[in-house]
């Protein structure tokens, strides 16, 4: 059972992160009440996940390590000695009390994210 709740809080933060780019489209007036549903959902999905003990762990702009609970799409792009980065998370890991319930995963890149790009995922 825990995890089928694992796997459908990552479709719930899959389809928050969906809905924060859906935000740009929207006319700026009608945005804060929006934006707003967004951090309640967002928040309410991190207390119930507390509850259970579990935690989601997002990794963009993380430099990807061996010791990082995700597996790479696109590893087999670079060689091992290359440093790389999580340029966006596809899908989050879930994690409950240090142990993995669900891997996640991540599109990597060779650069670093620029300071203050913003790395929302194209699921």
């Amino acid at each position: 059972m825990k995890i089928q709740f694992a796997r459908l809080s990552i479709e719930y933060w899959k389809l928050l992160r969906s809905f924060e780019r859906a935000l740009e489209l929207v006319a700026v007036d009608k945005q804060p009440g929006l934006i707003a549903q967004r951090r309640y959902s967002s928040n309410r999905l991190e207390a119930i996940l507390k509850e259970c003990d579990m935690q989601i762990i997002a990794f963009d702009g993380m430099a990807f390590e061996v010791n990082i609970p995700a597996a790479a799409v696109n590893g087999d792009e670079f060689s091992p000695e290359e440093t790389l980065f999580v340029e966006r998370t596809i899908e989050p890991a879930v994690v409950s009390q240090m142990s993995v319930i669900v891997l996640g995963r991540v599109f990597l890149s060779r650069q670093p994210p620029r300071q203050g790009e913003q790395n929302v995922p194209r699921d």
